[in-house]
């Protein structure tokens, strides 16, 4: 028995890091950049229905599971308020008035998403359109300075 254990220790850490590796998403620019480029078609688009609403928020969570940890927090309150429209009860004044108060609370939020994705993904999340073209490094250059040398009397 006391033979095993060390055979079954090392057998639990060679592959613990493997079952992290596969639960855990990758939250890093170029991973929700990825990810928005297949959600932003349906997100930047006018919802009209609950089915639609709830479709939004969705893909809004798919996102916050990439989201990196600059943004998680303000995308999480974006997608609650998202949440929170989505079931909304129309014909109740006071759900649509908390619902309007919660919409002008995270409105800061809303914008941190908004310049974070078009630094880094060059895309209004608001409007689907690329604004400018992607982050790049930029190409090295090398310029050579004329030494000129006199000699010395």
């Amino acid at each position: 028995m006391c033979a095993r254990l060390p055979r079954l220790l090392a057998v639990v850490v060679a592959v613990s890091p493997l079952l992290a590796s596969c639960s855990s998403s990758e939250r890093t620019g170029t991973a929700f950049c990825r990810q928005l480029a297949h959600e932003i078609p349906a997100i930047a688009g006018p919802i009209t229905t609950k089915t639609a609403a709830n479709e939004v928020v969705s893909r809004y969570e798919r996102l916050l599971d990439v989201a990196p940890l600059t943004i998680e927090s303000d995308l999480r309150t974006l997608t609650d308020v998202l949440r929170q429209a989505a079931k909304l009860d129309a014909q109740d004044p006071a759900a649509a008035q908390k619902l309007a108060d919660d919409a002008y609370k995270s409105n800061q939020a809303a914008l941190n998403v908004k310049e974070w994705v078009i630094s880094t993904c060059a895309v209004d999340i608001s409007t689907g359109q690329t604004v400018a073209p992607p982050r790049t490094v930029p190409p090295s250059t090398t310029s050579t300075v004329p030494v000129t040398t006199t000699a010395a009397p």
